[in-house]
């Protein structure tokens, strides 16, 4: 999940996240590796001093929009190293993300192959996703996005921004759980989303 979202942060958050934009990127690429990313090397890429990179990576934190602690990064913007019920292969590359949103938004932003898998979330089936290109097949599935306001995106956002088999299912799902404002997409339209969240990102 990016924190372009629409109705999730707030002002103040995203100025400070797009104020960390330098670090945020060098972690993201390093973990495409596959591999937890030691905060030097995430501050050399950057250009910055190791102190300068561990204040970043606390603002990011302090939104949920970082996994870290004060020497090592698993998860970036959506993409981590921790093993979570979505899964997403880049260049052969096993890796997890924070909801099903992710899998599709990073994929579409890369530009790039990848495969994806997630679970219903009213029943549990499996479902698969498949992005070429950039561009999402479409398997019938349906996403939720949340639009409503959070300060930590991994704790309020993400548990929410899921896959579902189809309308029906999503529409069950929301009456059992009271889920507030938000929407419903499409893969094409998750994808064109999180082309245009992750942009700057993966730029």
């Amino acid at each position: 999940m990016n924190a372009d979202a629409p109705g999730c942060l707030d002002d103040g958050r995203e100025a400070m996240l797009m104020a960390a934009l330098p670090v945020r990127r060098a972690a993201f690429r390093e973990l495409l590796s596959g591999q937890a990313v030691p905060i030097t090397e995430v501050a050399a890429s950057a250009g910055m001093s190791i102190e300068a990179a561990r204040r970043a990576v606390r603002d990011v934190a302090s939104v949920g929009m970082v996994e870290a602690d004060e020497t090592t990064i698993i998860g970036m913007d959506g993409l981590t190293t921790r093993q979570t019920q979505h899964g997403i292969v880049i260049g052969g590359v096993q890796l997890w993300t924070w909801c099903a949103y992710d899998i599709i938004g990073i994929a579409a932003a890369m530009e790039t192959t990848a495969t994806g898998s997630t679970r219903c979330g009213a029943c549990g089936r499996h479902i698969d996703v498949i992005i070429k290109d950039g561009q999402s097949k479409d398997s019938g599935a349906v996403g939720w996005l949340p639009g409503e306001s959070c300060s930590n995106v991994i704790a309020e956002f993400c548990p929410s921004a899921l896959l579902f088999c189809s309308r029906d299912h999503l529409d069950e799902w929301r009456a059992k759980s009271g889920n507030g404002e938000g929407e419903a997409l499409d893969l094409q339209a998750l994808a064109e989303r999180g082309r245009e969240e992750w942009r700057q990102l993966v730029a």
